[in-house]
């Protein structure tokens, strides 16, 4: 198996990044079913009020930097916290209007939403964003289609490799569910079975992560949301794995950033066609 080239010779790199979705996600889920729940949409506004902040503040002092995927919706309803971001150096990127997957929208619906996003974030970042991570990761064949239409570079929705690739026109900064915070961290009460995991448990597995991908040279791409990984003790947590990351050797940016250089370093890695995704092999 060749090594993936990484930046500058890493054994691996490692991308932070948040879903800053705050609550989002639960005003699109509810809105057929009788409306938000005031106890859940408390709980996800933490994210912009508090927990993102607390977050930034990490990154900074480990000089680290991340992307932050930003529905159009919170970087209108929270422009103050959203522009926290920008001023921190860190990339702003797509991540639906109102959480919607595209799964559920029709390509010319979401070609709207995904303009009304642009602008959105055009407006606090000063350009537009070049990235594009799908609502519950739920990706179609048509999105990437409408994404490239609108000069969109890059997606982080699936999981086809352990290292960057190509899907149709667009770079794929690949996503893993085991290195994601909200199956571990996210408990709404409602129909939940069992307690969040505890912060120490999570960063020992994601330490555990962190040595694979420099073994085997893969990505290793953090998944979490200020709600979630904004609270007290799982942001103490995550400072000792951003040191454990800092002082492994892998590269560390934003995932623009890898994109580009996988554009360029690799013009003749992986693709996949966007007409084949999904679809079963003949025979």
């Amino acid at each position: 198996m060749t090594p993936y080239p990484w930046p500058g010779g890493a054994p691996a790199a490692a991308l932070v990044t948040f879903d800053v979705d705050g609550e989002a996600p639960h005003l699109w889920r509810s809105r057929a079913d009788g409306g938000p729940r005031t106890a859940e949409l408390e709980q996800r506004m933490f994210g912009p009020r508090r927990g993102l902040t607390r977050l930034l503040g990490l990154l900074d002092a480990h000089g680290l930097r991340a992307t932050c995927y930003v529905p159009g919706y919170i970087a209108r309803r929270y422009p103050g916290a959203v522009a926290e971001i920008t001023a921190a150096g860190h990339e702003l990127a797509l991540h639906g209007d109102l959480h919607e997957p595209p799964g559920e929208l029709d390509p010319r619906r979401f070609r709207e939403l995904t303009l009304r996003s642009i602008d959105a974030l055009a407006g606090i970042a000063g350009e537009p964003p070049v990235g594009f991570r799908s609502p519950s990761w739920d990706m179609t064949p048509a999105a990437f289609d409408v994404l490239a239409e609108l000069g969109v570079r890059y997606d982080s929705s699936l999981m086809g490799y352990d290292h960057p690739y190509r899907v149709g026109d667009l770079v794929e900064i690949p996503v893993d569910w085991a290195t994601d915070d909200a199956p571990f961290y996210r408990y709404v009460g409602r129909g939940d079975t069992r307690p969040p995991a505890a912060p120490a448990q999570l960063a020992g597995a994601w330490t555990d992560e962190l040595a694979a991908a420099c073994r085997f040279g893969s990505l290793l791409n953090l998944t979490m949301h200020p709600w979630l990984s904004g609270r007290a003790a799982r942001a103490h947590a995550l400072d000792t794995l951003l040191t454990a990351i800092r002082d492994s050797g892998a590269w560390t940016g934003t995932a623009a950033e890898l994109a580009a250089w996988h554009a360029a370093a690799c013009p003749d890695g992986p693709r996949v066609a966007v007409a084949e995704l999904g679809a079963p092999a003949d025979g």
